[in-house]
């Protein structure tokens, strides 16, 4: 009686010393929540051109100017789930100050990063963060579908002269030909958040003199980090 007891005892030992073992090198999954980098008093300072283009004599409009983007509070959303406040600067020059134009929203789920932009929501970003991985960034607005595709992971870049240990690449959206252009890039730093953003919408228009297809209408914006901080 006494030795099955003992057995019994043992047994349990090594049961018990087992699943401590697997509880302690249980390693969470990485999802990738870093990129999104919400957290209140976080901010991001952008270096912005922008060219504006509207006929065969080349650009109508052309501007330099700084967007600072700051995560300003945290609240609770129409659906009950953690949302965070994000106040949008912009200064014209080094002798302006900031002045207040936008107050946008973003939120993290299990599965996605969401950013509210001019009342319109997007999904920038999808978890686990997977390269090739695809999804439709305009699922929570009424635009239509837009595939969206991690074409890099956890690569090391330097932009605006900033180097930078883990950035992902995200295209939203791309398609050259000979009468148009149209390419939407986004970039997202372990940490900081959004760091490099491309806008690019021309239409071509063949010009006769030349004898090339030339821009004639659309816009080419770029965001690029300057400095960052929180």
């Amino acid at each position: 009686m006494k030795k099955a007891i003992g057995l019994i005892l043992i047994a349990t030992i090594i049961l018990v010393s087992c699943s401590k073992k697997k509880e302690e090198d249980y390693v969470e999954p990485y999802l990738g929540h870093d990129y999104a980098a919400l957290e209140v008093g976080k901010y991001v300072v952008y270096d912005v051109d922008s060219f504006f283009y509207d006929d065969f004599n080349g650009m109508i409009d052309s501007s330099f100017y700084q967007i600072k983007e700051v995560v300003d509070s945290e609240f609770t959303d129409l659906e009950g789930d953690e949302a965070f406040k994000i106040i949008r600067y912009r200064k014209e020059s080094d002798t302006t100050g900031w002045v207040l134009i936008d107050v946008w929203q973003s939120k993290l789920t299990t599965t996605n990063f969401q950013k509210v932009e001019e009342n319109v929501r997007f999904v920038k970003l999808i978890f686990p963060i997977n390269k090739n991985d695809t999804w439709n960034g305009n699922s929570l607005n009424n635009n239509e579908s837009e595939e969206y595709d991690y074409t890099a992971v956890d690569q090391a870049e330097t932009i605006g002269g900033n180097a930078l240990s883990s950035v992902l690449t995200v295209l939203q959206f791309e398609e050259i030909n000979l009468i148009e252009e149209k390419t939407f890039t986004e970039k997202y730093a372990k940490g900081i958040g959004l760091v490099y953003k491309k806008s690019v919408d021309l239409t071509k228009e063949y010009n006769t003199a030349t004898g090339e297809f030339e821009r004639s209408l659309g816009y080419d914006i770029t965001m690029t980090l300057s400095s960052y901080g929180g």
